[in-house]
């Protein structure tokens, strides 16, 4: 009998999943939910609830160990969460003997991953609601400025970069036109995004939020931001493999009537409420529970709109106003879904990282070198529009490397790029 080794459990867990052959899938007992104890003889990893507690018990460790590690370098703790994950994956404790298989076999992937994405859809409402939507309305000429020129040259040294490695990848001939226009705008769009909460935290920490380079990069970033979601957006449904023109013309019109709907019908009611909570009234449990399910709804209409479920929560946050009722909101789950939740993304992460399966050495230099190139231009553009407006070079400076700043969410976006068909296995 043929023995058959799993070598990237992520990798058959998708063909798995995106297979038009359904007859190779595994079947699954429903006795295997929960175990009769060790005592029987019962093994718990072969239990889906002993082995799901097994595996957040390992990945929240594994994460709290790296955070003491780094604690002396004072990083932020998303770089010690990214480390966790990458140590758990195939490069570095992936080869031990059988160690994925045990830890992390198949099986136990849905249950991981559903559980990751789930808290990946309420971090990403929580970033929506700490960022105040008439702030951009509020922004002035220069705010525009510093986002356009920060904007521009990162997402066309991505769009060309993508040009350039779908040119030289057999892989991708037979593409149609469609198709081919995702990956330049995904990439392009990750270059030209800033990470607004990380940002957000920095600048407070370095005690800019009153100053004139802190308030100009806020507005900016949340520019950016609009733009770079918008492309992440389109990149998602033109990389769909049976996508033509109708099909991505309802899909974005879908993403255009959840933001019309959550901005015009819901943010409204929710300032309303923030009026009656400011003038002392309490929010009410009730109240917060029907917003907390209302994120659900929005992520499952997004879903089935052909966009992403992240998408959904992430604009049903940008109505909820950054007050009160926001505050009461982000207190209500924030510790949950970051210390429990977001570090299971974190070590799904890992796992699909395997640094054995870089060959092409000259893609992977290319894409640092425009990273690079793309960070530069970015500073370089907020010096030029520093001088434009008069303003000091050393501002333009601070604005431009404030602006590089990336984080979770980039790593969010490169997630929802490879589950959409953007980025390939190979």
């Amino acid at each position: 009998m043929a023995m058959h080794t799993v070598t990237d459990p992520l990798e058959e867990l998708w063909n798995h999943t995106m297979s038009m052959d359904k007859t190779h899938l595994m079947c699954f007992y429903p006795s295997k939910i929960t175990m009769g104890g060790v005592w029987t003889g019962d093994n718990p990893l072969d239990f889906s609830i002993p082995l799901l507690l097994f595996q957040i018990l390992l990945i929240t460790s594994t994460t709290r160990a790296a955070t003491l590690l780094l604690s002396p370098l004072r990083l932020p703790t998303y770089i010690s969460q990214i480390l966790a994950g990458f140590l758990l994956g195939p490069s570095v404790l992936g080869h031990l003997p059988h160690f994925s298989n045990l830890v992390f076999p198949v099986r136990s992937l849905f249950v991981l991953e559903s559980m990751a994405l789930l808290g990946l859809v309420y971090y990403t409402f929580i970033v929506g609601v700490e960022i105040e939507v008439s702030a951009i309305t509020r922004a002035g000429i220069r705010s525009f400025g510093f986002a356009v020129g920060c904007v521009l040259p990162p997402f066309l040294v991505g769009a060309l970069t993508g040009y350039v490695a779908l040119s030289t990848d057999d892989k991708h001939k037979d593409d149609t036109f469609l198709n081919k226009l995702s990956f330049p705008i995904f990439l392009g769009s990750t270059f030209s995004s800033t990470a607004f909460s990380v940002l957000a935290r920095n600048i407070a920490e370095l005690k800019l939020a009153g100053t004139d380079v802190g308030q100009l990069t806020l507005s900016a970033s949340l520019i950016n931001d609009t733009f770079a979601w918008t492309g992440l957006t389109v990149a998602t449904v033109l990389g769909h493999s049976r996508c033509t023109i109708t099909q991505t013309t309802w899909t974005l019109t879908s993403g255009v009537v959840i933001f019309g709907a959550s901005y015009l019908l819901l943010r409204p009611m929710l300032l309303r409420l923030a009026r009656r909570a400011a003038e002392g009234e309490a929010v009410g449990e009730d109240r917060e529970c029907w917003i907390l399910i209302g994120v659900m709804v929005a992520a499952l209409v997004a879903d089935a709109g052909g966009t992403h479920a992240i998408f959904g929560a992430f604009v049903f946050g940008l109505a909820v106003p950054n007050g009160p009722v926001g505050v009461a909101l982000v207190e209500k789950v924030e510790d949950f879904v970051v210390g429990a939740l977001l570090p299971l993304f974190f070590a799904l992460s890992g796992l699909r990282t395997d640094t054995a399966k870089i060959t092409n050495m000259h893609s992977a230099v290319l894409l640092m070198v425009a990273a690079m190139v793309a960070a530069v231009l970015k500073v370089a553009a907020a010096i030029g529009v520093a001088g434009v407006f008069g303003m000091p070079l050393s501002d333009g400076t601070s604005i431009g490397l404030l602006l590089n700043t990336k984080g979770i969410i980039e790593l969010v976006i490169l997630n929802i790029a490879r589950n959409k068909g953007v980025i390939h296995f190979n």
